[in-house]
């Protein structure tokens, strides 16, 4: 049992990166949400975030890549949470995906590598 719980962790990696790479990769180079700079941020922060956190264990430097990718991931899920909520008056049902998202970077950001 310890062995698995001990790799169970590359579940929610690879979890993450299928869901945000290809969300990320269409929105590379496009404003989102008429958010002016910022809305260009969300492709690369999708789709750079979920893949330091797949490399962060592999690589040893003074930066934890993985908590880099995490706290990126996060920032993009406030931001969805915020405009599901509050500009489009959208209910709790609609942010489920994000909420679930800025979870699982959250447990990285603390867990680390």
């Amino acid at each position: 049992m310890e062995k698995i719980t001990s790799i169970i962790h590359w579940i929610l990696r690879i979890y993450l990166a299928y869901v945000l790479i290809p969300i990320g990769y269409k929105k590379l180079g496009v404003m989102v949400n008429e958010m002016k700079i910022v809305g260009y941020l969300v492709g690369p922060f999708e789709l750079i975030g979920p893949l330091l956190i797949i490399i962060g264990p592999f690589i040893n430097s003074k930066f934890e890549l993985t908590r880099i990718g995490s706290s990126m991931i996060m920032i993009i899920m406030i931001g969805a949470i915020y405009l599901h909520l509050f500009n489009w008056g959208h209910g709790f049902n609609d942010i489920i995906p994000a909420l679930q998202l800025f979870i699982i970077s959250f447990y990285f950001l603390v867990r680390g590598k």
